[in-house]
């Protein structure tokens, strides 16, 4: 009898295999990664994912286990902390519910005013509710680039660089020639003491809003960082036509003026070099 089964199990192996087998070129065929709705899921479970890996791990169940042992040393790490995984839990467990069955869309005045409430929110320093807002609303509006550029920005504005970056990275994927968010990943490559990145990033924001006062600020500091004469003359230039009356443009003027004397006589001391050392020779 056991030989029996034995060969029938055999069998059976044998025909799934050709039936895999003949499926197999149709099935290679098939991206997963390009089907929208799942496009969208891997975005919404990505930014999650991210946040629970460095938390204490991907799955769910290392983040109770995590949870478990915060809570059994609650004096030590404190309340707070033990509440932000487990409503990190959370998250994960509601945006799985919501890619599996399809979550209706927000309209753009309900964005709008959810985005407002996570923005109280961050004035308050109360970043984990302002987070949970964020991550619902694109959840339901995986596209909506203004809930990632905020998220985003809480993320700069609560000193969590890398997520940060990551998230602005993508929004800008999304939104390619959002000046607004090239403008906030050059405040975060300022701030990271990167003022060539940021340069970079401020001239496209330009690019696309040539007459914003605060954008072209920026980019005169970034150019005066860098020692882009070029650049910071091109922003001044543009900043007194937008706004004449503005009271940096004199001390703007001033420091181009001290970078564009020393640039002078670093070029000139660099000319005169090697006619110095050919009459010592």
């Amino acid at each position: 009898m056991t030989w029996i089964l034995l060969i029938l199990l055999v069998l059976s192996l044998a025909v799934a295999g050709t039936v895999v087998s003949r499926k197999l070129p149709q099935i290679r065929v098939i991206d997963v990664a390009s089907i929208p709705k799942e496009r969208e899921r891997r975005v919404k479970e990505a930014l999650i994912l991210a946040k629970l890996e460095r938390t204490g791990g991907a799955k769910l169940h290392s983040v109770m286990c995590v949870l478990s042992e915060i809570v059994k040393t609650l004096s030590r790490y404190g309340r707070r902390a033990v509440q932000r995984l487990y409503r990190l839990e959370q998250y994960y467990q509601r945006l799985r519910r919501t890619a599996s069955e399809g979550a209706q869309s927000y309209t753009e005045e309900i964005i709008k005013t959810r985005l407002e409430e996570a923005q109280k929110l961050i004035d308050q320093d109360e970043f984990i509710p302002a987070e949970k807002i964020f991550i619902d609303v694109i959840s339901h509006n995986p596209k909506s680039v203004d809930a990632y550029e905020a998220l985003g920005n809480m993320y700069l504005e609560s000193g969590q660089v890398d997520q940060a970056r990551e998230t602005l990275q993508f929004t800008l994927r999304l939104s390619p020639d959002d000046a607004s968010v090239h403008v906030s990943l050059a405040e975060l490559e300022m701030g990271e003491g990167h003022p060539k990145q940021a340069l970079s990033f401020l001239r496209k924001a330009i690019e696309k809003r040539p007459k914003n006062p605060r954008y072209l600020d920026f980019y005169i500091e970034a150019a005066l960082a860098t020692g882009s004469l070029k650049d910071a003359r091109k922003g001044i230039l543009a900043l007194k036509d937008v706004n004449p009356e503005n009271q940096k443009i004199e001390e703007f003027e001033r420091r181009f003026q001290e970078k564009k004397e020393a640039y002078i006589r670093k070029t000139s001391s660099e000319t005169e070099k090697p006619t110095e050392e050919s009459s010592q020779g």
